[in-house]
């Protein structure tokens, strides 16, 4: 029982070792897309989709970027629906300088409904996708654009990162946000795409013809239109490692807003297409549920176990976190990993098994 208890946590460490070790490898071979291709755009229209419901507090600052976009004579709209808002969001886009339209839902109500109509009366060649709290950078547009060069690339997917984390609480959950940023990036170059962001990506217009972004589910737009993506073409999918494109969105602010984001994000775990990424997920789950189990053992092996499989998360995650932590420009980055351990050991343990169980909340609404 023994010998076979810490066989376990020797191949877990080693998993979780050279799956980062991978991880890293892939971001730093990710092509630079600072420069790349001689793209037309200006042959080209794009179409902005912002879905909101109720945010009237941030969307003055997304309408300031919408209007300092650098166009440079690409033809654009921006479209945004409106889920059934009940404070003055709309009536803050009319400083919206841009070619803009709004659209109201009326029966249906969610983001991937919004999403939905959005396509039915977007006329752009490319749509790009962002979200109502998030601040776009300058060059955005033109950056994004250069990733399509290739005739073959249909989705391509860019960097987000969280906006004015002052305290270690934002700081670490940031830092974690910018982990998956970078893992869904490196799974990209792997060619088994994982993750992306709603806030910061772009397609061709003839994806949405076969998407499915699987309507009756409240979250996973993004996700499930990546997966799209992959069925149609296998190389079809990039993602633009270029400062130039890294979007800015807000946060959660509360361990309560923190708990329904995860909960949101992890309730489509089981819908994934790739028995791959499954199986990594689960790898990853096992592995800190495997410490977290050793540690609430309270016996002497079972506590050195966990501060070995500790020491080896550690390491594998402060060489990956070196690898990414120049484009992100996030700093002290080594004390928060450090520091966060526990906390992040705790939630990645628990919060995958709960979240095909409960339910959370988001927008003001419950979801199941």
């Amino acid at each position: 029982m023994i010998i076979g208890y810490l066989t376990l946590i020797f191949f877990s460490a080693i998993f979780y070792f050279f799956l980062l070790k991978k991880y890293g490898i892939l971001w730093k071979f990710l092509p630079s897309h600072q420069e790349i291709g001689k793209f037309e755009q200006s042959n080209y229209s794009v179409s902005i989709l912002i879905p909101f419901r109720n945010e009237s507090k941030v969307l003055p600052r997304l309408i300031d970027s919408l209007n300092l976009l650098d166009v440079n004579q690409i033809h654009v709209e921006v479209i945004f629906i409106n889920d059934h808002s009940t404070d003055l969001s709309c009536d803050l886009l009319h400083k919206c300088n841009l070619p803009y339209k709004i659209f109201h839902l009326d029966k249906k109500n969610g983001k991937k409904s919004a999403i939905e109509m959005g396509w039915n009366v977007a006329k752009g060649d490319f749509i790009f996708q962002t979200d109502a709290d998030c601040t776009l950078p300058k060059k955005w547009l033109q950056s994004m654009l250069r990733s399509f060069d290739k005739s073959e690339v249909i989705f391509v997917s860019g960097p987000v990162v969280f906006n004015n984390s002052k305290n270690f609480w934002q700081k670490l959950v940031a830092l974690d946000f910018m982990s998956l940023i970078a893992i869904g990036a490196a799974h990209i170059r792997w060619n088994k795409p994982l993750m992306c962001n709603g806030a910061n990506m772009a397609y061709r217009r003839s994806l949405i013809t076969n998407a499915d972004i699987h309507i009756e589910q409240a979250s996973g737009d993004d996700v499930f239109l990546l997966q799209s993506a992959n069925r149609l073409h296998k190389n079809g999918i990039q993602f633009c490692k270029n400062k130039h494109v890294i979007v800015k969105t807000e946060g959660p602010k509360s361990l309560n807003s923190f708990w329904n984001q995860r909960l949101r994000w992890a309730s489509k775990n089981s819908d994934y297409d790739s028995s791959f990424n499954t199986f990594l997920m689960i790898g990853i789950w096992l592995f800190n549920f495997l410490i977290l189990g050793s540690l609430l053992s309270f016996s002497k092996l079972g506590v050195l176990a966990a501060f070995f499989l500790i020491l080896m998360k550690t390491i594998s995650e402060l060489s990956f976190y070196s690898k990414y932590e120049h484009f992100m420009k996030v700093n002290n980055g080594y004390w928060l990993i450090l520091l966060g351990q526990l906390f992040h050991v705790v939630y990645m343990a628990i919060l995958p098994p709960l979240s095909q169980v409960l339910s959370y909340k988001w927008k003001a609404r419950v979801i199941k």
